[in-house]
């Protein structure tokens, strides 16, 4: 047994803002029920509780109005129906990706308690066996408040085995929530009560999961956060996360569990509905209300793993570090650093932990840390010195933190060296460290400085960017335009700058203007007119499909294709700043393979290429298009036969 990363004291959560009166309308014919706030005919919630298909809730509306949170059978996944209840394996029968009526068959829908600043409603359903026999009956009870700010629902699921029934180990199935994403579109993230995102949160426990991400006609996210009640069976439970950010809880990750016939399981979760930016000690705050028990009490019963030789911690640092409790995963380390005098040994496990704590700061080192510090310092190995003074900064240690902001600051240092201590800096947040970048805008260290900014909220940071902006090369100029338009704050003064003339139209990027347009609205719109899109595929053979935009019937033509051996036929093109440029990315390979094509700064082609292969396997949502100052442009992939034609001005 191991407990979860740290202690909360146990703080009880309420509300600020009153909850509105609700109102339940149940449709008599098809037995759906939806939920009003009191004087509107408009559902913000719909439980879709057909005769002979599996129950669902779609569409959530945001609780201000503004967007449907869930989806119903997305094409990446037809069967997944908004917020759902669906075993993959009952009796080694499939009920996740079968919602038709050889599986599921209502036995009622009905309203428990029609009005009020509290509404619930109760559905119940036989699940079907391959004869027609009852092998489960569900029931589904749901509570609900709601406020402009947030909807709180409550669910109760019972499950009566109607015959013995097996839930067979699987690595998803159960409660599932899909929202509206859409390859290339969406941006979003799923981040558990552990702080771990996306992939990393895959199968892991946790009390906790938020998913958030872009909403059409919404200029901030919306979040759904599940909580897992601290009475439901091996709890906390993993959780499934899949390339698409759908999320739930599966304690079938854990193997195969079972509900004898007669007897019932009960399960319960929470559904936080809310949007904005995440507060994760806020939600755990919340979590904390909701299972009456304090957070830092939390036990795991993990699965054991397979031992792992200290020299390869960095391999399973999430299972060895952010899944144990810091104060004993850190004590057995530490201990483990002290005890060897191997640097052989010292290095890796220093590098392992770093990497179990990458993103976090301000940490209550354990007991025998500055013992631990004094030791390793004393051996004056300079990668054990480095290691050790990053690991100082990730325990807020401030004389660490003022050592390496006067290693940056030190232009006789070397560049590498300066480089990593910024970037350390940057990591945990030194507050002192945003009145230090303005000195090195005219430095090596420019570049990383200026994308520095957009890490901290500096009210300075715009006059200091912009009155040197003249001066900076493309790179610069690019990544400056990137870090205004990362803030609202910092936006509203990159349109000042955009008014004046201090930065062009043609300098800042479609996507960023788009961006910007975002933000801003009519404002945006007023400076800097209509966004031109920037290109367009078509048939080699034929004229593009829309015709050319205005003021470019006279533009110059540079038309590049492909030849064998994946090169193109020019390395380097030319062209004057402010030039009206209609540019034709031909793909005439006659092998058949797809090609794209990037546009990028002059000697930066080995940049653009780490920062493609760093993208790793999700790279392939992006065309391995990396987004840094250095790539100007680029095409999708472009079959063979097709061409795509980019618009310069």
């Amino acid at each position: 047994m191991t407990r979860l990363l740290s202690s909360l004291l146990l703080a009880t959560a309420t509300s600020l803002v009153a909850a509105d009166k609700l109102r339940l309308k149940r449709d008599e014919n098809t037995g759906s029920i939806t939920v009003h706030r009191e004087a509107s005919p408009e559902a913000i919630l719909t439980q879709v509780a057909g005769p002979a298909t599996r129950p669902y809730l779609h569409p959530i509306v945001a609780p201000d109005g503004k967007g449907d949170l869930t989806e119903f059978s997305p094409g990446h996944h037809k069967h997944q129906t908004g917020l759902y209840w669906g075993f993959t394996r009952v009796n080694k029968r499939d009920y996740f990706h079968n919602l038709q009526s050889d599986y599921w068959k209502r036995n009622y829908s009905k309203v428990l308690i029609a009005s009020g600043q509290s509404v619930s409603w109760q559905t119940s359903y036989d699940l079907l066996g391959d004869q027609g026999q009852t092998v489960l009956t569900q029931t589904q009870t749901w509570t609900m408040t709601s406020s402009n700010h947030e909807h709180v629902l409550d669910l109760t699921w019972e499950g009566t085995g109607k015959s013995d029934v097996t839930i067979g180990k699987y690595k998803y199935g159960g409660l599932f929530l899909r929202m509206p994403w859409h390859r290339g579109k969406t941006k979003g993230e799923v981040v558990n009560s552990a702080l771990q995102k996306n992939s990393q949160a895959e199968g892991k426990r946790a009390v906790w999961v938020d998913v958030g991400m872009d909403i059409e006609d919404r200029d901030d996210w919306g979040h759904i956060t599940i909580f897992d009640h601290p009475e439901n069976s091996d709890f906390p439970q993993p959780w499934r996360v899949d390339g698409q950010l759908g999320i739930g809880p599966c304690r079938a990750i854990l193997g195969e569990w079972k509900i004898p016939k007669g007897q019932t399981e009960t399960i319960r979760h929470r559904f936080l509905v809310h949007t904005g930016k995440l507060d994760p000690k806020a939600l755990t705050k919340k979590w904390e209300a909701y299972g009456k028990r304090s957070y830092g009490d939390v036990t795991f019963i993990t699965t054991p793993a397979k031992p792992v030789p200290l020299i390869d911690l960095n391999q399973a640092r999430l299972e060895k570090i952010v899944e144990m409790d810091r104060e004993h995963a850190f004590s057995l380390l530490f201990t483990q650093l002290v005890a060897t005098d191997n640097p052989a040994i010292q290095k890796p496990l220093l590098n392992g932990i770093l990497l179990g704590l990458d993103g976090q700061r301000n940490l209550t080192p354990p007991p025998n840390w500055f013992r631990l510090r004094a030791s390793l310092l004393d051996q004056k190995d300079p990668q054990l010195t480095k290691l050790i003074d990053r690991l100082s900064q990730i325990f807020g240690d401030l004389y660490a933190s003022q050592g390496a902001l006067k290693l940056v600051l030190n232009g006789d240092a070397s560049l590498e060296d300066r480089k990593e201590a910024l970037s350390d800096l940057v990591a945990m947040r030194f507050q002192e460290l945003p009145k230090n970048l303005n000195a090195l805008l005219d430095s090596p260290l420019k570049v990383d400085a200026i994308r520095a900014y957009s890490l901290f909220n500096y009210s300075e940071a715009p006059k200091e960017l912009i009155s040197k902006y003249e001066n900076f090369d493309t790179v610069g100029k690019r990544a400056t335009i990137d870090t205004l338009a990362s803030k609202l704050s910092y936006a509203k003064a990159l349109l000042e700058a955009l008014r004046t003339g201090k930065i062009t139209k043609t300098e800042i990027p479609n996507y960023t203007a788009r961006n910007l347009q975002k933000m801003l609205g009519g404002s945006f719109d007023k400076v800097y007119g209509k966004i031109l899109e920037m290109g367009e595929l078509s048939e080699i053979s034929k004229n593009p499909v829309n015709p050319l935009p205005d003021g470019f019937t006279n533009a110059r033509r540079i038309e590049v294709g492909v030849l064998a051996g994946l090169k193109f036929n020019t390395d380097r093109i030319e062209a004057k700043a402010g030039e009206k440029i209609v540019f034709v990315f031909s793909n005439d390979d006659s092998s058949g393979t797809m090609h794209n094509l990037a546009i990028i700064t002059p000697g930066s082609r080995q940049t653009v290429l780490d920062a493609a292969v760093a993208m790793g396997a999700a790279g392939l949502k992006k065309n391995f298009v990396p987004e840094i100052p250095e790539l100007l442009a680029s095409t999708p992939q472009v079959a063979q036969g097709m061409k795509y034609t980019l618009y310069f001005a």
